[in-house]
């Protein structure tokens, strides 16, 4: 339970981190931050809230540091090991104690219960508003014919945009505004009412430009984000932010290269399809259509529409930049500050591990009557005199403290010069 209430509030946090520097950034006036960027930023929120990036960012420094101790053991262990045995065993009984921030076990398993409830209620809601559109749309779904304007725009404007993926036109009776529907099979269904003025064209270069960009599944991601996290207010703003934006941006990008007389066009196209799908769920498709309170500004903006300056591009790029500095920078914060469900005892690992290891090692290998000084030239000596360290030294009369076997093997050392003969 430690680890998925660190993975939630981890993704919680850092998710909101972002939202709340949107918020922040909605102060800023879209010519010196464009649609498109807001869009990209809301996706950034979008990837916090789903993606636990702190454990990738944990898991970078500590590849670094696991791999000193062995060496440092090996290089330092036997000039040292006299002075400390002592020091070792005493780190191995100082454990420091240290009691972590904690939560009630059943409190924990209460949130679990009643989280996970909630995101099977959210879920079914949605499959639920999901299917019913489909069935909506089936049911009133007519072919469109194949000499129509539609049909005859459709191949070029794919060209043109780059689009080699099959996409399918309906006619629909149950939507007064053109609306891009379905991930893996999507389909572009148009109203069978109020289509002489509407510019078909522009319509169908809206809807493609929405599928060139995955805008759909990205609105699916959006989903599953709010789901997950059903509790927090933020992630709902976030939901509808993700349609605002997909919505504007679509429109900067369809006017970009067009006139000023062609971008009132397109702007009467709009006027003329605005309360066309205002029933329909926005989170599960893709329609010209819109709120009608943001008109004006979606308006102002497509009729206001440049070409990025330098200035801009760099503003935003360092605006980018800093709010995945900040989610990144949160989420490590609250996975290092999670609640434990239990109180942890915390020590000194690498030291009272190594020494606890030692000890035993000497207790395992030691000889009753061999006092503590003598030990250390006794211990484990034929693999010590292998090792690439000072020589150690012996005296003639310590030849009862050994068996036959090692005095002779100390002899040979001593005449080679890996070991010291001491004076009576």
């Amino acid at each position: 339970m430690n680890t998925i209430l660190e993975l939630l509030l981890t993704l919680t946090v850092a998710g909101s981190a972002v939202m709340a520097c949107l918020l922040l950034l909605r102060l800023v006036p879209t010519k010196v931050l464009p649609t498109r960027w807001r869009y990209r930023l809301s996706k950034l929120a979008v990837v916090f809230y789903l993606l636990p990036l702190a454990i990738g960012v944990q898991w970078i420094p500590s590849f670094f540091t696991t791999s000193s101790l062995t060496t440092q053991v090996n290089e330092h262990l036997f000039p040292v090991l006299h002075s400390s045995v002592e020091q070792l065993s005493g780190k191995a009984n100082s454990e420091q104690t240290v009691t972590e921030l904690t939560i009630s076990a059943n409190l924990v398993f209460v949130f679990l219960c009643v989280w996970v409830i909630g995101i099977i209620a959210y879920l079914t809601w949605q499959t639920y508003v999901y299917r019913r559109l489909l069935k909506m749309l089936e049911s009133t779904r007519s072919p469109i014919p194949h000499n129509s304007e539609a049909v005859l725009l459709l191949p070029f404007i794919k060209e043109s945009l780059g689009i080699k993926s099959n996409i399918q036109l309906a006619y629909s009776s149950g939507i007064r505004s053109p609306v891009l529907v379905g991930l893996w099979s999507p389909t572009i269904y148009l109203p069978v009412e109020k289509t002489a003025n509407v510019d078909m064209s522009m319509v169908i270069r809206h809807e493609l430009i929405h599928l060139k960009r995955k805008d759909l599944w990205f609105k699916a991601f959006t989903l599953g984000a709010s789901a997950l996290h059903w509790f927090n207010p933020l992630v709902h703003l976030l939901r509808k932010d993700i349609h605002t934006w997909s919505e504007l941006s679509c429109d900067e990008e369809v006017v970009r290269e067009m006139s000023y007389a062609e971008r009132k066009r397109y702007g009467e196209t709009i006027l003329n399809v605005v309360a066309g799908s205002r029933n329909l769920p926005v989170q599960f498709c893709a329609s010209l259509s819109g709120d009608g309170k943001q008109l004006k500004r979606r308006l102002e903006i497509m009729l206001n529409t440049k070409k990025l300056k330098k200035s801009t591009i760099v503003l935003t790029t360092v605006a980018l930049i800093t709010v995945g500095a900040v989610g990144t920078t949160t989420a490590v914060w609250a996975s290092n500050n999670t609640p434990k469900i239990e109180t942890i005892r915390a020590t000194n690992s690498l030291e009272s591990n190594f020494a606890n290891d030692f000890t035993m090692e000497i207790e395992e290998t030691a000889v009753p009557h061999i006092e503590h000084e003598e030990f250390v030239k006794k211990i484990d000596l034929d693999n010590v005199l292998k090792l690439p360290l000072s020589p150690v030294s012996v005296k003639l009369s310590d030849e009862h403290k050994f068996t036959p076997e090692e005095w002779q093997n100390i002899l040979s050392k001593i005449e080679i010069g890996e070991i010291h003969l001491e004076d009576e």
